[in-house]
């Protein structure tokens, strides 16, 4: 009887319920080719994503500069020729002042005049200078200017007597601002500028009217 079941059992039936339990190659394949065609779409599909939004943000910063730009053009227009004006303003006051900075240094000018020629201290002539320099000239313009001497212990020494006085006389307790320069002091000295005014003032007639006789005399004549 096992013998009869044996002979009766078909081997192909035995090999289809095994290949059953297998997956099929053809299924296989089919999974392996669907899955690079999703990744390619997915990656087109984020690409294209990126592609837009940056796109759209490069159309909203040109639109910003482009309304920038037109805002400042309008506003440009608006205020011509008001900062084009300025530079030419500053070229033509520039002369003015440097010659009001020149008649200053002139001004402030102390030469050989001002000082004893054997002691290089000043003398009565320059201590007024110096004072009036520091107490009735404009703050802004109480810099004192030395002759330049070709001695260099002379410059020194007549220095350092101007920033000694110039101290003790300045009303405002600021720092006496000294300095040397070539320009030449013009003048005379004030020893003789008060002579000749002594002399002017004794020689000059009595201020009065001319008596009677030298009137009626002199319409005589």
């Amino acid at each position: 009887m096992t013998n009869a079941k044996r002979k009766h059992t078909n081997p192909l039936s035995i090999l289809h319920s095994r290949s059953s339990h297998l997956p099929s190659r053809r299924s296989a394949r089919g999974t392996y080719r669907v899955m690079p065609a999703m990744r390619r779409t997915f990656l087109a599909a984020a690409a294209a994503v990126v592609v837009i939004a940056s796109a759209q943000q490069a159309s909203a910063v040109g639109c910003d500069d482009t309304a920038i730009y037109v805002k400042h053009g309008y506003h440009v227009n608006e205020a011509w020729p008001w900062p084009y004006v300025c530079p030419d303003r500053i070229a033509v006051r520039e002369p003015f002042c440097i010659m009001i900075n020149n008649g200053w240094r002139r001004q402030n000018l102390l030469g050989s005049y001002y000082f004893n020629p054997d002691t290089n201290q000043l003398n009565a002539a320059g201590q007024l200078r110096v004072q009036w320099i520091m107490t009735q000239a404009p703050p802004d313009h109480r810099s004192i200017f030395l002759e330049r001497s070709l001695d260099p212990n002379v410059n020194s020494q007549r220095m350092a007597a101007v920033q000694e006085y110039a101290t003790q006389v300045s009303m405002d307790g600021r720092a006496p601002q000294i300095a040397q320069t070539y320009l030449m002091s013009e003048g005379r000295p004030a020893s003789i500028v008060d002579a000749t005014n002594t002399k002017f003032q004794q020689s000059m007639p009595a201020p009065v009217l001319p008596t009677a006789q030298s009137a009626s005399t002199s319409a005589a004549q």
